[in-house]
């Protein structure tokens, strides 16, 4: 045998042995988790459809004593105080949330020695205004911390890491001004202290920590449903969490990224993902320890039900993109965006959800917002979000993404209906083989003809292998749907990632195949991108996925087409996925019934100020939509007009009427509904 032969069979044996070697490693590196990455749709059952207001107010507000320009970089104490005096008021003030004699836990971001107004510390200067406006509650009596427990230890904690070979704080948040409040002569008389939510007293750090149970449920599957938490943050009364606006890798930092500083660190270690010697490192933060499995924004929603935060003061003066930290040349920040906004409510998923349209992405994008809205921590509902101050459009600026590729994709999917596995054997072209009738046309219903009912993923990797309980030996192919509805007819942008072939369709065209084997690997969350488009209304989007040599997951999102990579990935405004079509429910919809339209209960009710009131119209019809007062008298005309069929809100300010029984009665293609009862309560 010549040497070229032999070098041609080594060779050969060589690419066999690292292709297996890929392959194995592929399919089996689910198989060690132990946490489930789906659960029923129907495990989420706390969301609601209450109407909540956010406050943006910009430094060249006319309303405030002396405006200036949001550009103006040198901005003073007394202006930011306007600010946020000002957005407190218009989002609802403190009234209705704090009372003389509350403890009133002041949660700001605080990570590196940095100063005020570098955009990576919360703002010293916005802390203090609002320690002033809560004590004139009842000065002197109200019981004011400030608690936040830092990535980066002091003295008596460095038994406690290893990353740091000396102290970053010589005190408590010296470097970013913190410390300079509690002698600050305009806080005189003040019952106010820090918190180390850390660990304190410095002689027993472990003292003041309690583990917890999570309210409802842990959503980070590797912490147990337990977390180890300040008692100063289990005993405030109102809890105000106040961050910085930026960029950071779970998409954003603001007023829900924030409660990653509750965790801590004399337990999770520093950073909080190493956890402690002396905790024999059995506790810490998992983020991405565990991927493809992400568990941050997961971590994130369990803390902030643990926080029952009242109330979300943003700092959005001084913000960045790119990253949370700041980032210099030749000392200039350049990752550094002026805003000169503060951003303030009582919902912190809806104050998010602002802010991140604020930073031109789209809040459906960022999972722990939805998540947090699925476990009733708030609305992420545009329609039931009531901005007030400044123009959200005229205020927005498109920040640069993170480059990691968890921010620069956005959120695929999670919503779906699944059917199969079908075996492939003696099948040839398994990929390109109808296992179900009209499989590019199917609009299934949950739980029918062989689909499962709605199923939520926890993660940006649909992860059927494990659904489907498959092993690495199973060459089958299955099925996944959802419709979802778009703003209008375009061309979107189809992100896809897998490491197996796959075909997807949408309304019934193939609008992406694929055929091959690739690698999908951790960290990776999209392997190509192509055109596809979209109607306005109701479409449908079925993946056909086959299992042979991978893992066999896929993610995917429906973007808007961008041109500069800095800011690509946001998936269309306004597009949503579910698992029901509104089509079919319409068909099935007993006509025979006569119904016209439905009428639902207000949501808040009682309300304060703000409640919606929901109706769906089941055809085209003329719509008028009234309230009256106790007596009979009309008070306003919320709508007017003739309306296509489809669901509505319709907010009620109430804020220029007094205390009382109204009432709301809507008028629609001849009919008159019952009158259905509101409080309003001030």
């Amino acid at each position: 045998m010549s040497a070229k032969i032999v070098l041609r069979i080594f060779l050969v044996v060589v690419v066999l042995s690292v292709w297996l070697y890929w392959d194995f490693s592929q399919a089996e590196r689910h198989s060690w988790s132990p946490y489930p990455s789906f659960k029923p749709l129907s495990a989420f059952d706390a969301m609601t459809s209450a109407s909540t207001k956010v406050a943006i107010v910009r430094s060249d507000d006319p309303e405030l004593p002396h405006p200036i320009p949001i550009t103006d970089a040198a901005i003073t104490y007394d202006e930011i105080e306007s600010m946020v005096r000002r957005a407190i008021e218009l989002a609802g003030g403190f009234d209705w949330v704090i009372e003389s004699g509350d403890m009133v836990l002041i949660k700001p971001n605080i990570v590196d020695p940095e100063p005020p107004g570098s955009g990576e510390v919360t703002d010293v200067r916005v802390v203090k205004a609002l320690i002033k406006i809560i004590d004139e509650i009842d000065h002197g009596n109200m019981r004011i911390v400030v608690g936040e427990g830092s990535p980066r230890p002091m003295d008596y904690e460095m038994k406690y890491q290893s990353k740091y070979s000396s102290p970053v704080w010589e005190k408590i948040w010296d470097a970013a001004g913190y410390q300079e409040l509690l002698t600050d002569p305009y806080l005189a008389g003040i019952d106010l202290r820090f918190s180390n939510l850390n660990g304190s007293p410095a002689e027993n750090p472990w003292q003041d920590l309690v583990e917890v149970e999570v309210p409802g449920g842990v959503q980070a599957s590797p912490q147990g449903g337990t977390y180890f938490i300040h008692k100063d943050v289990l005993d405030a009364d109102v809890f105000i969490t106040v961050p910085v606006m930026k960029i950071h890798e779970p998409g954003i930092t603001v007023a829900l990224k924030n409660q990653i500083g509750l965790a801590p660190s004399t337990i999770y270690g520093f950073s909080k993902t190493a956890g402690t010697p002396q905790d024999g490192y059995r506790h810490k933060l998992i983020h991405s320890a565990q991927a493809p499995k992400y568990w941050k924004d997961k971590e994130i929603v369990d803390l902030c039900s643990l926080a029952k935060i009242k109330y979300a003061v943003v700092d959005a003066i001084a913000c960045l993109e790119r990253e949370k930290t700041a980032s210099r040349s030749g000392g200039v920040i350049t990752n550094l965006v002026r805003m000169n906004t503060i951003v303030a409510g009582a919902d912190p998923v809806a104050v998010d959800h602002v802010c991140t349209r604020l930073m031109g992405l789209n809040p459906d994008d960022i999972e722990h917002i939805t998540l947090a809205e699925r476990v009733g921590l708030g609305t992420n509902d545009p329609d039931d979000i009531y901005i007030v101050g400044a123009d959200l459009d005229q205020t927005k600026k498109k920040f640069i993404k993170t480059p990691a590729a968890e921010g620069d994709f956005g959120q695929t999917n999670r919503v779906w209906l699944l059917k199969g596995p079908y075996g492939t054997e003696g099948i040839d072209d398994a990929i390109n083989y109808p296992f179900i009738d009209n499989e590019a046309g199917v609009r299934p219903v949950a739980g029918q003809d062989g689909w499962s009912e709605p199923i939520y993923f926890t993660d940006d990797r649909i992860d059927l292998r494990n659904y489907f309980a498959l092993s690495s030996g199973d060459y089958v192919v299955s099925y996944a749907l959802s419709y979802f509805d778009a703003p209008k007819d375009q061309e979107a942008e189809l992100w896809v990632g897998s490491d197996d072939a796959l075909i997807i369709y949408i309304n019934g065209v193939a609008a992406y195949t694929y055929q091959g084997t690739r690698s999908f690997s951790d960290g990776q969350c999209y392997s190509v991108k192509v055109k596809a488009p979209v109607k306005a209304g109701e479409n449908t989007l079925l993946v056909k996925a086959l299992q042979k040599y991978g893992r066999y997951d896929f993610s995917l999102n429906l973007c808007e087409p961008e041109t500069n990579p800095n800011f690509d990935g946001n998936r269309i405004w306004g597009l949503k996925f579910k698992t029901a079509s509104d089509i079919t429910s319409v068909q099935q919809h007993d006509i025979a019934t006569a119904m016209t339209f439905d009428l639902y209960d207000a949501y808040p009710n009682p309300f304060n100020a703000l409640t919606t009131i929901s109706y769906t119209l089941y055809t085209p019809q003329l719509v008028r939509l009234k309230i009256f007062d106790i007596l009979g008298r009309e008070v306003k005309t919320l709508v007017s007009e003739h309306q296509p069929e489809g669901k509505y809100a319709v907010h009620f300010d109430a804020s220029h009427l007094g205390s009382g029984t109204y009432f709301y009665v809507l008028e629609a293609g001849g009919d008159r509904s019952g009158a259905k009862k509101i409080v309003l309560v001030k």
